[in-house]
């Protein structure tokens, strides 16, 4: 297989494999917003169930308090309003100067007769209930009774979703705490001002508002539906845009792939060489199980040499580092001028050698050119040094990234000794 063609069947999988993680993100990005768009919609459709529970109960509270300070109310006595029997007060029952029958209406006699009501038009139920009540219907169900357990151990509100002859509820209850007014008709039960006398439960139907759950979530359903596809049309657009692009780019590197790789000044690989050839070599050490090491170096004082002695000077400075590299490392190592003053080292034999071994053996060989006569500057190169590992594989910038921070360490260390 031609090398052109090796490449291009490389960067056609790679890009088949950038379209698919990105229809990949695109999806998991639109369903994790669908998701998060529904929850809220859930949690909007309970919070407008608690806030009609809570304004039900508040409402319900507000007026009972009112009729507890008149202390009562008389109305007509009637078939649907007859005389309360477990209501034992003074003057319960009275008859007008005309002979209209009256009977006290209290403050629970009267939230029963609204619950009843709300319940016939609203299909709200609302019941008053106490785990001691005097009236037989405001004994409490399962769940009331549960819920006066736990405001007895300080409890303020009880909210859960149930079900109610099949239906779906959603269920408030708030303690009743026994005020002054209420002593009137309770105080024989043994109640003080401030105990917990019952509950005031509020049951909300859950259908209308699960219509309106259903019909926002359809409607967010068909607009993300729509988000998603013109999301993966923009990423098939932008992928024909950035194959045509690929295509373009290796036209241009095949015309300049006859390039040199050699570095003019130095007769070292060029960066180019050296990142082909140093990718090759991390692919075989992958192979091979064999490890490898890379020297990152830098010509200390170049702008010195180069603004004090001139250029000639400087790219002279270049070729004797050039020659020193080259004198320490092997000949099949790969020796590279990345350009300006930096030098790279792929140490391909040297896996069993210290790298202090080599970097002492290159300061050797400086230390040799400097003690020669006549010379105008003193040659210095900062190192640093990276292995690599196959069993835990990484790419050769990042071999150089770590590389190439030894060595600015090792600068920074030479600069504090000065």
């Amino acid at each position: 297989m031609e090398y052109s063609d090796y490449k291009q069947q490389s960067w056609s999988a790679n890009l088949t494999r950038y379209l698919m993680a990105m229809i990949v993100i695109w999806t998991g990005g639109v369903a994790l917003s669908l998701w998060l768009n529904i929850y809220q919609t859930k949690q909007s459709i309970l919070d407008i169930a608690r806030t009609s529970a809570i304004t039900t109960y508040e409402k319900d509270v507000l007026y009972r308090r009112w009729v507890a300070m008149k202390g009562g109310l008389y109305a007509p006595v009637s078939l649907s309003t007859p005389a309360n029997p477990y209501l034992q007060v003074p003057n319960r029952d009275i008859t007008t100067s005309s002979g209209l029958s009256l009977t006290l209406i209290n403050p629970a006699y009267m939230t029963r007769q609204v619950n009843e009501l709300a319940r016939g038009v609203y299909n709200f139920q609302g019941h008053i209930t106490s785990l001691n009540p005097i009236r037989p219907d405001n004994y409490p169900d399962p769940w009331e009774t549960e819920a006066l357990k736990l405001f007895e151990r300080g409890e303020k509100e009880q909210i859960t979703i149930e079900t109610i002859s099949g239906k779906e509820f959603f269920r408030f209850m708030h303690p009743f705490v026994t005020e002054k007014s209420c002593l009137k008709c309770h105080a024989a039960q043994g109640y003080k001002e401030g105990d917990i006398r019952g509950g005031i439960s509020v049951s909300i139907p859950m259908a209308p508002l699960r219509n309106i759950e259903q019909s926002r979530i359809m409607e967010l359903s068909f607009a993300h539906f729509f988000l998603w596809v013109i999301g993966l049309t923009g990423i098939g657009v932008g992928t024909k845009r950035l194959r045509i692009q690929m295509q373009k780019r290796e036209k241009a590197e095949e015309a300049v792939r006859t390039l040199s790789i050699t570095d003019e000044l130095t007769k070292l690989y060029n960066r180019r060489g050296f990142l082909t050839l140093a990718n090759q070599q991390l692919k075989m050490a992958d192979r091979m199980k064999k490890g490898m090491h890379i020297f990152f170096a830098d010509l200390d004082k170049m702008k010195w040499i180069n603004d004090t002695l001139g250029h000639e000077k400087g790219d002279q400075a270049l070729i004797e580092t050039a020659a020193i590299l080259k004198d320490t490392f092997r000949t099949s190592d790969i020796i590279a001028r990345m350009g300006g003053d930096e030098f790279a080292v792929l140490a391909i034999e040297a896996s069993d050698v210290e790298p202090g071994i080599l970097t002492q053996r290159l300061q050797n060989r400086i230390e040799s050119y400097n003690n020669l006569e006549n010379r105008e500057y003193v040659l210095s190169i900062s190192i640093g040094c990276a292995y690599y590992d196959p069993t835990v594989p990484c790419s050769i910038d990042e071999l150089m990234t770590h590389a190439d921070k030894r060595m600015y360490e090792n600068k920074q260390n030479k600069k504090s000794i000065s």
